[in-house]
């Protein structure tokens, strides 16, 4: 409690009108993304569609979605997704951001940061439209393979089954990811001089300075990309609709975001729809939680007690005299 003018003002009446500015923002977030969330739970329990009667049906849609084999195909095809888009979007940034890092002159440091993050304005439905023509009969890859004098190599890449799904994940390449470049570099530009002057002093050379003192102290870098990549691949259906349509050939490329697609707004099962995404929530929520458990750093809030962390430790080779 305090007094203003001879009037006693407590806290809350003095932070309230603050509030008051978000309270339009909070409305906003309940009815445009919490409400339909929370709704997509509710309806995952009925076999219904918009419009339609809603008929109660319990877990049913869930026990015929884990028997339904092309869910289990799209679960395959995003598993095979995640791991090779988590590997290089979490690893080539990494070392780009490192030898950014490492060049000592401003200008030219700032000019390829900007040149990295300018492909952030670009679409990402510019680029699928791109590769799609690049993987097309009469694409890039077909005549420069043709020019090369490799006519065998030349694949019909998105309609075969042996190639399709790959060509569908290579479509990142270079995998250079501007906003994870800058997040690294941000990670790296944090990092006490002091520490690397000491290392440097020690005889410590880049590959000891990068593993005993970068990659430790990215550890939230790293933490906070491994989850933003997962949601969005698990969530993305965009690129596979754009260069093979239905997920095809056959049902080669389809994933489960797609299927989701599929299910609410073409084959009218809009309860089904809701039961894929609930297991898609909650993979990702379990995915978080591992992945705040696994990768905790000392940033970290913790409400346990705060454990002693040991220093890092530079095994340097000293040179004999």
């Amino acid at each position: 409690m305090k007094k203003y003018g001879g009037k006693t003002v407590s806290r809350w009446n003095r932070v309230a009108p603050l509030y008051g500015l978000i309270l339009p923002t909070f409305v906003l977030l309940l009815v445009f993304n919490y409400y339909p969330a929370f709704l997509a739970f509710f309806r995952s329990l009925y076999e219904w569609d918009v419009g339609g009667k809603a008929v109660f049906v319990g877990l049913g849609n869930f026990y015929e979605l884990f028997a339904d084999p092309i869910f289990r195909k799209s679960a395959i095809n995003i598993g095979k997704l995640v791991l090779f888009i988590m590997v290089v979007n979490l690893t080539v940034p990494l070392l780009v951001a490192e030898l950014i890092f490492m060049i000592r002159s401003e200008r030219v440091n700032y000019a390829l940061r900007v040149l990295f993050a300018l492909p952030m304005l670009i679409p990402p439905i510019v680029i699928w439209v791109l590769w799609k023509f690049i993987y097309s009969d009469a694409g890039i890859l077909t005549v420069l393979l043709e020019t090369l004098g490799k006519p065998e190599w030349i694949y019909g890449w998105l309609s075969h089954p042996k190639t399709a799904l790959a060509a569908v994940a290579f479509t990142g390449f270079p995998f250079a990811v501007g906003f994870n470049i800058l997040v690294y570099y941000t990670g790296l530009t944090q990092i006490p001089r002091s520490i690397l002057e000491s290392a440097h002093l020690d005889g410590a050379g880049p590959w000891q300075v990068f593993r005993h003192i970068h990659l430790p102290l990215l550890r939230g870098s790293i933490k906070l990309l491994s989850v933003l990549t997962l949601i969005a691949v698990l969530q993305g259906f965009e690129s596979v609709y754009v260069l093979t349509g239905d997920g095809g050939p056959g049902y080669e490329t389809i994933v489960p975001g797609l299927y989701m697609f599929f299910n609410g707004f073409t084959y009218n099962r809009m309860g089904y729809a809701c039961a894929i995404g609930v297991v898609l929530f909650t993979v990702m929520l379990l995915f978080t939680l591992v992945n705040q458990r696994l990768l905790r750093c000392d940033t970290d809030y913790t409400p346990e007690k705060k454990r002693r962390r040991p220093a890092l430790k530079l095994r340097v080779h000293q040179p004999r005299v």
